[in-house]
């Protein structure tokens, strides 16, 4: 049976924006999926939270060239690689929303950190994100026994 893991969109952007830190381990992710060894899952906000990265990457500035990190033309082809790629949306419902948001309130967390991590539990998998932030300061019942961090999957 092949592996699941739930990912969120600060793993899924280094796909498309490989100058930034842990972009080699996102990249095996993505390898191991290509391959058939690991199914990739992902909540529908995922698609915004990455274009909104992207939309972001096209308003900075090289501080020397003054060219964009990202041209509009390059995003707008990332947005399309970005569709097409083999991650399996899974719609949510309102009681998942509604669960979702009970998590954000009860640990301190974002709404969308919550709803990649609701997904990760419900689907009994783990959830990779680079944002470690969301592993300090938890409660005790917090499930981070299902987050594993982009850069503790740095090879050696």
């Amino acid at each position: 049976m092949t592996e699941s893991m739930v990912v969120d969109a600060s793993v899924v952007a280094k796909w498309f924006l490989d100058d930034e830190e842990g972009a080699a381990e996102a990249l095996a992710i993505l390898l191991a999926c290509l391959a058939g060894d690991l199914e990739l899952r992902a909540p529908p906000v995922m698609h915004i939270e990455v274009c909104n990265l992207l939309t972001k990457a096209c308003g900075r500035r090289d501080p020397i060239t003054k060219s964009p990190r990202l041209t509009k033309e390059r995003a707008i082809d990332c947005i399309d690689r970005l569709f097409r790629l083999p991650i399996q949306i899974l719609p949510g419902i309102q009681a998942d929303a509604a669960e979702a948001l009970a998590m954000a309130v009860d640990y301190s967390k974002t709404y969308y950190d919550m709803t990649y991590l609701l997904l990760a539990v419900k689907l009994d998998c783990a959830f990779c994100t680079a944002d470690a932030k969301l592993l300090a300061a938890n409660p005790a019942d917090f499930p981070a026994s299902r987050v594993i961090l982009l850069s503790s999957l740095k090879s050696e």
